[in-house]
């Protein structure tokens, strides 16, 4: 027997493990914050610690798919989502977090 899946909005599937896309805003990753994540009984709370990375899962244990034997995860896959315009007010504070920092994302291309 064959069971077939309809594509889900929300979550993708993974054997019994259900797949989310986390979208948080800059200051949301770095600062950590409490999102209202959705899972298929309803909402939780779900805390982000500071410094969190792009592509970073985080696990919901047992809120996944269940069946007679198993029961699976909910992973909640971080994305990090610019807003699409900026204040000269926020610019300006971009520009002094930039201007106040050494860090370099891409230290590992060096040769």
């Amino acid at each position: 027997m064959h069971v077939r899946l309809v594509p889900h909005p929300l979550f993708d599937v993974q054997g019994h493990h259900l797949y989310i896309s986390l979208p948080l805003s800059p200051w949301e990753a770095a600062l950590g914050t409490k999102v209202t994540l959705p899972t298929l009984e309803g909402k939780i709370s779900l805390s982000i610690p500071a410094n969190t990375q792009a592509g970073r899962k985080l696990r919901v244990k047992g809120k996944g798919l269940r069946s007679k034997n198993v029961t699976g995860d909910l992973f909640a896959v971080v994305s990090i989502v610019m807003p699409n315009k900026a204040t000269p007010q926020q610019q300006a504070l971009w520009q002094a977090l930039a201007s106040s920092s050494h860090f370099n994302p891409r230290a590992a291309w060096r040769e």
